[in-house]
């Protein structure tokens, strides 16, 4: 049986919220990583030149490599700190827009389905900020260990790349040209990075928002979103058969997802049963892979939208 349909004054705001994480990776406070990247990558490429250019004859010689592994070693470790840096400035950014939008979206939705006017907790300055501070360390400790180890990973790249060059005989201007590729071409995996750390900034908060705001509303529960229209059918076949059977879950704040063993819908390869290694794991908050566009709504039962749950391997809803 298909889910029932969400009202359309909760699906717009799920919009909005969703819209919100997306801008928080592409405007341009977002694209100064890029630039971040960009600068240290260059800084790089740019003392490796000058180190060959140091030493004797055109052939890449293992001299050359020493030099060019340990110069590598170095720039990567300065850009980890840099991209590291850059994260904490903008999980804080992330985690103050949606502890934002929470407040605006339950104060909206409830006016609009209950008629009541609420105020929340997490209105008072204070008790905004303890929220924010809250994830503050473990958000820093976390940019910091992964931008530590996508630096190690790319220093083994092009240890690989420079092995290449000495054993074919390279000349070191090919050798550093082909470091400079790899370092070009890598960017897509520190921006994979970052979309997965604002998006988990952004739903932690809003897990820990929706938990401090239990004071004043207790029946206000979290609902996981995927990209779904208000029938929860998938809007695009990047939407995978998983996501599609997470979308519309409800859980306690402080509570966990499950992950069902089938959708409700088909994803764009017909495919209605989650892969058995998923079924029964269990999250906080999206996301649960990488560059994942799940979030986290606020919900209550008598907003009049569907919510369930999974509970003895059948959808069980607590509102239809």
């Amino acid at each position: 049986m298909a889910p029932p349909k969400t009202p359309k004054e909760f699906h717009q705001a799920v919009v909005g919220h969703r819209n919100r994480l997306q801008n928080l990776v592409t405007k341009p406070a977002a694209k100064r990583l890029k630039s971040i990247y960009d600068v240290a990558q260059a800084e790089t490429v740019a003392k490796l030149r000058a180190q060959v250019r140091a030493g004797r004859g055109e052939t890449f010689t293992a001299y050359q490599h020493r030099v060019a592994l340990a110069q590598l070693r170095d720039g990567q470790m300065v850009m980890a700190r840099k991209l590291a840096g850059g994260l904490t400035q903008q999980s804080k950014n992330a985690q103050e827009v949606s502890l934002s939008g929470l407040i605006g979206d339950v104060k909206k939705l409830s006016k609009k389905f209950t008629g009541a006017a609420v105020e929340l907790p997490i209105e008072e300055a204070s008790v905004f900020a303890g929220v924010i501070d809250k994830q503050r360390a473990s958000l820093i400790k976390m940019h910091n260990v992964t931008s530590a180890k996508y630096a190690a990973r790319v220093v083994t790249d092009v240890e690989k790349n420079l092995s290449l060059s000495l054993l074919s005989g390279e000349t070191a201007g090919n050798a550093i040209d082909r470091v400079q590729d790899l370092l070009d071409n890598e960017w897509w995996q520190a921006e994979r990075i970052v979309r997965t750390e604002m998006a988990y900034a952004f739903n932690v908060t809003q897990r820990d928002g929706l938990e401090e705001s239990q004071e004043e509303l207790p029946e206000l529960m979290m609902r996981w979103e995927e990209n779904c229209d208000e029938g929860g059918e998938p809007l695009d076949d990047r939407v995978a058969v998983d996501s599609i059977a997470m979308h519309g879950q409800v859980a306690e704040p402080g509570g966990v997802f499950t992950m069902p063993a089938t959708a409700p819908f088909p994803d764009a390869d017909g495919k209605m049963t989650v892969p058995s290694s998923l079924v029964g794991m269990s999250w906080e908050f999206p996301p649960n892979r990488p560059n994942d566009r799940s979030v986290l709504s606020p919900w209550m039962p008598d907003w009049g939208v569907p919510g369930w749950q999974w509970k003895g391997g059948r959808r069980v809803w607590l509102n239809r």
